[in-house]
């Protein structure tokens, strides 16, 4: 049950964060034509002030698809929009992460204060992203480390088993994760979209480049996707 529990854990995690970009586009009135969460075929929907809502077959994932023709509509959009649009998505999580550390200190044992309720989850959260930062820097060193989502259920499961008041704990690390991951200067990550647009709103000729870019990005994430589900299968089932 603790890999089910991290399984459900981790589509809460992803939902956070594609609930910040949704908000945040009706927020600063950008059109949304559909939030899933997951991808491929859609199990079921719901239309809700005019944007589709779907849950879709493979939960580990989502998207929040603007209603726009294309990226010449994207990008004539102002600039502080999209930024604000790209942002949600990782502060969405970074609040979610807060939130876990303030549980996981409320249910430790110990004497506990507003000091620590306020000052512990803030501390717990930049030393995940800082370790999150190493982690990332080592990665071309040190392949072995990069882990799928099999890796993260299967030693969330094993970490969680322990006590299940480690879940929390488990939830705002694999958010600040999330959000620090995200926002990599990397297309099509969040931090990727906003690098692009501040250089097209500098120099307008670079338009041209957004899709081939962004398409090259995705192909490069999903190879990376599968070295690691690969990676992770054999080392789980040797």
């Amino acid at each position: 049950m603790t890999y089910v529990a991290v399984a459900l854990l981790l589509g809460l995690v992803i939902l956070v964060h594609e609930l910040g970009h949704f908000l945040a586009a009706k927020a600063v009135g950008l059109p949304v034509a559909r939030f899933s969460l997951g991808f491929g075929p859609v199990l079921c929907s719901r239309t809700w002030g005019g944007t589709r809502c779907c849950l879709s077959a493979v939960p580990f994932g989502g998207y929040v698809l603007l209603a726009l023709a294309g990226e010449k509509d994207y990008l004539a959009l102002p600039l502080w929009r999209r930024i604000a649009f790209s942002l949600a998505g990782p502060v969405a999580n970074l609040l979610f992460a807060l939130c876990c550390y303030a549980v996981a200190y409320a249910v430790s044992p110990g004497e506990h204060s507003l000091a620590g309720y306020c000052g512990r989850p803030l501390a717990w959260t930049l030393g995940t992203a800082q370790a999150m930062l190493v982690a990332i820097s080592r990665l071309f060193d040190h392949t072995q480390e990069l882990s799928s989502l099999v890796g993260i259920v299967a030693e969330g499961g094993r970490f969680v088993g322990a006590s299940a008041s480690r879940l929390p704990v488990l939830g705002g690390s694999i958010s600040v994760s999330l959000a620090v991951f995200n926002l990599l200067p990397l297309p099509p990550l969040d931090g990727g979209k906003i690098v692009c647009d501040v250089l097209v709103r500098c120099r307008a000729g670079l338009a041209r480049y957004y899709v081939p870019v962004s398409a090259c990005g995705w192909l490069a994430l999903m190879a990376l996707m599968l070295y690691a589900t690969i990676q992770d299968v054999c080392r789980y089932l040797a």
